[in-house]
């Protein structure tokens, strides 16, 4: 007696655990009903009508063909029962099809909505992440920007940006109902927070950029030129840490702070205010300045201001040499000077500290040191002398034109 009881209860115990999991599993359990529902009732309809006269179904494949042309409510007519139980079966499956099919394909749709809302609502999967662009902040034009990013850079889709900011819902949802920008990516939250610029997998990234954010505070006030720029600090300070060798480009508002990012590794700085106050006081000194640079930068001009590895075999060559190159390729770009010491200013440094400590002369390893403390990243040259000579990590400075002809 207590043999049996304890079987009985192994037996109780297991189909609780069964009706757990199938509850906890509807998708799972749908598709399990359905395929017994069909080998089931096909194979009884077989047995059923096999020995009717008149019979339709014939063989076990009829059967069963029969079943899942019925449970999916296709209806070919080609095979069906003739006797009422067979009917009754038949009826019974096209419910149980009905059923069965609404709740997979409603499990299927919830999957890939639940997929764009997590997106929508920040939550990225970062281990997809992989050569994107990371945008940390937000602007008023935010859209307007994203645009001209894409036109300037025809290798990046919208999908590969990534944005981490704060900015209010209805702000996202415009700017993702624009059909060039819909798949960009979105994390929400403050931007200089260490965990949120994690989720964007910062130290996979093709290019970091930061902007001095103008996303109001919870009293709906905008940031102070001192708050911008300290956000944009702590979060070039966090990446310093988590991302190193991505390049960084940071906005910065006042130019005393850029020592900060420069600390931090920051490859370029946009000093955002002082280019306006610049082009203001250029206008006043000369007609037609500020279009010059309106039209080098406008991505929608002929004429577009870019940087370009310096050819093969040129490197430790003069500048002479260079622009005779260029100039006897007569292709679509302008030779008009050298960037110095381009690239990431982080990897830079540290090669040109290991080869300023290659000497045994101590007075020499200061001196080469300090040398290395002075160096500027990304430092223009314009229209050097002739006998300058190219070194390593230095890049053409071009204005490409595209297909309008001269004169």
């Amino acid at each position: 007696m207590n043999n049996l009881r304890l079987k009985f209860q192994k037996i109780r115990s297991r189909f609780q655990s069964l009706k757990s999991w199938l509850l906890a599993n509807p998708f799972q359990t749908a598709l399990i009903f359905i395929f017994i529902t069909w080998w089931a009732i096909g194979t009884a309809l077989y047995f059923l009508e096999r020995n009717v006269e008149g019979k339709n179904i014939a063989t076990f494949e009829d059967g069963i063909w029969w079943g899942i042309v019925t449970l999916a409510t296709v209806g070919y007519g080609d095979k069906f029962p003739i006797t009422t139980t067979g009917r009754i079966l038949a009826t019974f499956l096209i419910v149980s099809g009905v059923v069965g099919i609404a709740i997979v394909t409603a499990k299927i749709s919830s999957y890939f909505l639940e997929r764009a809302l997590r997106e929508r609502r920040g939550i990225v999967d970062s281990s997809l992440l992989k050569n994107h662009f990371v945008i940390c902040g937000w602007k008023p034009e935010m859209a307007t920007f994203l645009l001209a990013i894409l036109e300037s850079n025809p290798k990046i889709r919208d999908e590969e940006i990534v944005l981490i900011n704060n900015a209010p819902d209805s702000d996202l949802e415009s700017l993702l109902e624009i059909p060039r920008l819909k798949k960009v990516k979105v994390i929400r939250g403050d931007f200089f927070i260490e965990v949120n610029l994690r989720r964007g997998a910062p130290e996979r990234a093709q290019k970091i950029l930061i902007l001095a954010d103008a996303t109001p505070n919870a009293q709906g006030r905008i940031p102070t030129i001192t708050e911008a720029d300290a956000r944009t600090i702590m979060t070039a300070m966090t990446l310093s840490n988590i991302a190193k060798g991505v390049s960084v480009v940071a906005e910065i508002l006042d130019s005393g702070m850029d020592q900060y990012l420069r600390i931090a590794h920051v490859n370029e700085i946009i000093y955002s205010r002082d280019y306006s106050r610049l082009l203001l006081a250029m206008a006043s000194t000369g007609t037609g300045v500020t279009n010059i640079f309106h039209d080098l930068l406008d991505p929608h001009s002929p004429f577009f201001l870019k940087t370009k590895e310096i050819p093969e075999g040129l490197l430790d060559k003069t500048y002479s040499q260079l622009k005779e190159v260029f100039e006897k390729s007569r292709g679509s770009e302008v030779l008009l000077g050298i960037l110095e010491n381009s690239g990431n200013s982080h990897f830079a440094k540290e090669k040109a500290l290991r080869l300023a400590q290659q000497t045994a002369n101590i007075s020499q390893l200061v001196q080469n040191l300090q040398s290395v403390k002075a160096l500027r990243f990304n430092r223009p040259l314009f229209g050097p002398s002739g006998d300058y000579v190219i070194r390593e990590g230095s890049m053409a400075i071009v204005i490409e034109r595209h297909g309008e002809k001269d004169g």
